[in-house]
């Protein structure tokens, strides 16, 4: 348990004065030495300093008095004593013996607190000072301010969450402020968001959704809603201004819309959909028989809200290759090294070939845990994206992401759709050296054809959306007789 010095005095005592100036000089030397000064006008000297001995049941008379006491609330005082034994106390915890000469104290000032408030105001115009000197070396902070559109959704409790965090550590580039905003959202319910918004819940039931509608009905009410937003970013938004999509609804066909409505750098609206491929890492762990802390994020592609493809045969991870020394054939039981680990990188091609049981075990681990594991997938999505973007930009980062089609991977598509990408030169730009799907089911030229009809569908297209869950059942085994 540390302990501090408390030291006591007249304004006007000299003798106070040597005593804080000796407690400063051991304080910058000594890193564990704490003291705290109390300077008590002439007038009211002698009735504090009454006060202070019958309370301790001392019986000091003059300038200065110093203690100490334990860094605890509640501590008893211990009595030290005036400015001389203050100087044994030091020779003898620190063995202290320089002596100050008497030059020293003549420019000291006569009140202690008028010679403190000088050094203070000479440190704060230093600090000016070097403030406004330029600096070569550092780089001017960046200051993002961060709104939240639609935040009476339960995914903006997470996400508000994670940009706290962010937003407290220390960085070049910092979140300076968080705006909310909700048009059907009533004021005591984003009082109540602002308040909980360091609070990770994730039991929520989610919000329920209409889906007797026709999908094209379902399309153009998303369209209307973007060209509401088109209007409110191009009235007063800042042509600067990033635009980050979580995987709610239709998001590819949402961002593509308002790509096409505002009048800011297309190439800043992007999609968040790697949560697609984190929220079932759990499931291909477990049927790889791989740790989830080996596996990086499976690749995502599609226009995500209406068709996707989670590509886990190209989905890389880490595997530890062991090599043996030619004397690990002749001697097992061996001191010496054996032979050598060498950390490789694979496809889970060939551990995920033959299974046909992944999708059934992720439909069912959905149906288990409802909305909320989804919404935490979605928010880390958002968060690490704001991250890589903002604040921490790496260009060797892949990452999926819903960008602009450049011909890349053979999608020839204008509009948003899932991809690797990566940020090189202040842009997202499809990482063309990632590898293609080799899903044997999906194909890419099927998922741009289905993206094409649904910016053409009309509010009448289509029927009802239908709630798919795949069979389950045992496939049964024939035997054929020999004759």
């Amino acid at each position: 348990m540390g302990f501090r010095i408390i030291i006591a005095g007249e304004s006007q005592c000299a003798a106070y004065a040597e005593t804080c100036l000796l407690a400063d000089y051991l304080s910058r030397n000594l890193p564990n030495f704490c003291y705290h000064c109390i300077e008590v006008p002439v007038m009211d000297w002698k009735t504090w300093l009454c006060k202070v001995n019958v309370k301790n049941k001392w019986h000091h008379m003059e300038s200065p008095i110093v203690w100490k006491e334990l860094l605890m609330k509640g501590s008893k005082a211990q009595y030290i004593g005036g400015a001389s034994d203050f100087l044994d106390y030091c020779y003898s915890y620190y063995n202290f013996d320089t002596l100050f000469s008497s030059e020293k104290y003549d420019g000291l000032l006569n009140n202690v607190l008028q010679f403190k408030r000088k050094l203070h105001i000479e440190e704060n115009l230093h600090i000016l000072d070097a403030d406004k000197r330029p600096t070569l070396d550092a780089p001017p902070q960046k200051k993002f301010v961060v709104t939240i559109s639609g935040a009476g959704h339960l995914l903006a409790m997470h996400l508000i969450s994670g940009l706290v965090d962010h937003a407290i550590m220390a960085s070049d580039n910092i979140i300076h402020k968080i705006y909310l905003y909700d048009q059907s959202c009533t004021p005591s319910f984003m009082n109540y968001i602002e308040k909980e918004c360091s609070y990770v819940q994730t039991d929520n039931p989610g919000r329920d959704i209409n889906k007797s509608k026709p999908m094209g009905a379902w399309l153009r009410q998303n369209r209307n809603k973007m060209k509401e937003l088109a209007l409110m970013i191009n009235a007063s938004g800042s042509r600067k201004m990033y635009i980050i999509f979580p995987n709610l609804g239709p998001a590819c066909y949402n961002a593509t819309i308002l790509r096409n409505s505002v009048n800011i750098n297309k190439n800043n609206i992007v999609v968040a959909t790697s949560d697609v491929g984190v929220e079932i890492l759990p499931v291909v762990a477990k049927v790889a028989q791989v740790p989830m802390r080996n596996i990086f994020c499976p690749p995502v592609w599609g226009f995500i809200g209406i068709n996707q493809l989670v590509d886990i045969q190209t989905t890389i991870h880490v595997y530890n290759s062991f090599n043996p020394y030619k004397r690990y054939a002749r001697v097992r039981h061996s001191s010496l090294n054996i032979g050598s680990i060498t950390p490789e990188t694979r496809l889970l091609d060939y551990l995920m070939h033959f299974d046909e049981t992944l999708w059934i075990k992720v439909a069912e681990m959905k149906e288990k845990f409802g909305h909320g594991q989804a919404r935490l997938s979605k928010a880390i999505a958002v968060i690490s994206l704001v991250n890589l973007w903002l604040l921490n930009p790496s260009p060797d980062h892949i990452v999926s992401l819903g960008i602009c089609c450049d011909g890349s991977f053979g999608l020839h598509f204008d509009g948003i759709f899932s991809q690797p990408a990566r940020f090189v030169d202040g842009r997202w730009k499809p990482a063309t050296d990632f590898l293609m799907p080799k899903d044997r089911q999906m194909k890419l030229p099927y998922l741009i054809d289905m993206a094409k009809l649904v910016m053409k569908m009309q509010p009448n297209d289509l029927p009802e959306i239908q709630q798919y869950y795949p069979c389950i059942c045992k496939k049964k085994n024939y035997k054929i007789k020999e004759k």
